[in-house]
């Protein structure tokens, strides 16, 4: 009778996984004027089958190009340089995934229900059947991703791409596994306990992240030994994500429903809100932040506000303190656009490199930075904004300190570090990083509603001199590095004028 009960509640947990999978594609295919339910005579299903035939050759060929693209980087760059830096992501791929899947399952469960999953089926299905249809609605996939972009870094590093592809795909399993084997220890402990397995798990987490990022060039080196046996390279770490698999397993059987039901609240209101991020990205976050927000609502100390022209910098410092998830947004521009860009433009690797690394830029530039949000919320005050001692370029520079900082920080250490990893100039990469993250930061400051700028009939915003100087120091970079740091100078000095 056990094994029917459990036997049964997996298969309504895959049942109910099917129906969501079906209206998530429903959904999608609604929007491109198909609907799956409605729609089932033969010419419907023809028109969806065409549908789909697309958007795989479509991905195909996109796929092809990106890899075309990861060829002209070799060329520009050099094989030696090329496979260092190939070698170098490969370690650090794993590395970044487990600090983001760790923090991830340890901020909510990794035992995820949807909310009217929890009605129907919080007394009868067992933690451990969560854990496994988890597992088989993400570890393929992570492996499929991974796949491509372990095909992208062999191409790179003009190795066999199938070698690669596999052994990124079994890397970033470890990486997830291990993360599930490291957070599932606080949904298993008891309620007094949590705290301290939830503290004891974030210490793992950090510290295996900070230690494969220090070891992260002695492991590059020793990479290309391990590739050169092939197949049986991916054997062992396959054979480690087995006992890893195991070890989780184990522990999912173990965890408490009643805690895993409670802390899946905010992952059940953030799922139902899931179609609101392809209508509206901002509104879905800032809807997912005040939801965090008021779950472990608790008094907060008083900050103590700085008089005279600290007080917008002790303002910005209060707002970045009660929005942790804005640094995510400034180390995705500081830890990765712009010492990516600096890079580019550094190395030179050839015009297709640089168009990529520019559209990838300005896509990332559609959503306003974390850079000037103190800047934008003290503009749209009007009330406040007009009693402000202070002019647009002051307030600016002052609102924006405090992330700025943080920008900076990560940019001159992301780019230093990758530039001495691939034999680029650390300095030169450093200026530029610094010279992109000043000139970002000020285009925050055309986004002021009671200051427009106008050329002639043109209103200048913020994404729009954003785009513009990104493009103009690119094109710049393609006759050198000096060019492209005069160019951002240049800009940062005629844009503090226009601001003043």
């Amino acid at each position: 009778m056990g094994g029917g009960a459990r036997s049964g509640g997996l298969r309504a947990l895959v049942r109910l996984e099917r129906r969501h999978v079906r209206a998530s594609a429903r959904f999608l295919l609604f929007a491109a004027g198909a609907d799956i339910d409605e729609e089932r005579d033969l010419l419907d299903r023809a028109y969806q089958l065409y549908l789909l035939i697309f958007v795989a050759v479509s991905l195909v060929l996109s796929f092809a190009q990106i890899l075309d693209l990861a060829g002209q980087l070799r060329e520009g760059l050099g094989v030696a340089v090329s496979a260092r830096l190939a070698h170098l992501l490969l370690v650090l791929a794993p590395a970044a995934g487990l600090v983001a899947w760790g923090v991830s399952d340890l901020r909510e469960t990794p035992l995820r229900l949807a909310a009217p999953d929890i009605t129907w089926l919080a007394r009868v299905v067992r933690p451990e059947e969560l854990f496994v249809v988890r597992l088989l609605r993400d570890l393929p996939v992570i492996a499929l991703v991974s796949a491509l972009g372990g095909a992208l870094l062999g191409e790179i590093a003009s190795a066999h791409l199938g070698l690669w592809a596999a052994m990124c795909a079994a890397l970033m399993l470890a990486a997830r596994l291990f993360a599930l084997d490291t957070a599932l220890p606080r949904s298993v402990a008891e309620p007094h306990r949590r705290r301290a397995a939830t503290v004891v798990a974030y210490v793992i987490v950090a510290a295996s992240g900070l230690a494969l990022l220090l070891a992260a060039a002695p492991l590059a080196a020793l990479l290309p030994r391990a590739l050169s046996l092939g197949v049986y390279s991916v054997v062992v770490v396959l054979l480690a994500d087995l006992l890893l698999l195991g070890m989780a397993g184990n522990k999912s059987c173990y965890a408490d429903m009643a805690f895993v039901i409670d802390d899946n609240e905010l992952y059940a209101a953030r799922r139902s809100m899931r179609f609101l991020a392809l209508a509206d990205a901002g509104a879905y976050k800032e809807a997912c932040r005040r939801r965090r927000a008021q779950r472990h609502r608790r008094p907060r100390r008083t900050w103590r506000f700085r008089p005279g022209r600290l007080a917008p910098v002790s303002h910005a410092l209060a707002s970045l303190a009660r929005r942790p998830s804005a640094l995510l947004g400034l180390f995705s521009v500081g830890g990765f656009l712009v010492p990516m860009g600096a890079l580019v433009m550094t190395l030179r690797p050839g015009a297709g490199v640089t168009l990529c690394w520019l559209v990838c830029a300005c896509l990332s530039l559609c959503e306003p930075l974390e850079l000037g949000h103190v800047f934008r919320e003290d503009c749209r005050n009007r009330l406040v904004r007009s009693l402000l001692p202070f002019g647009r370029l002051e307030l600016l520079v002052l609102d924006a300190l405090p992330a700025l900082v943080v920008t900076l920080a990560a940019s001159g250490a992301v780019g230093g570090v990758t530039a001495a990893a691939v034999g680029a100039d650390p300095v030169t990469v450093v200026l530029l990083c610094c010279a992109l993250d000043v000139l970002l930061a000020l285009s925050c400051g055309l986004d002021d509603p009671a200051a427009p700028v106008r050329l002639g009939s043109v209103l200048v915003t913020g994404f729009a001199f954003s785009v513009l100087a990104l493009v103009v120091v690119g094109l710049a970079s393609l006759l050198g590095t000096a060019p492209a740091l005069a160019c951002a100078a240049l800009l940062v000095v005629l844009l503090a004028r226009t601001l003043r």
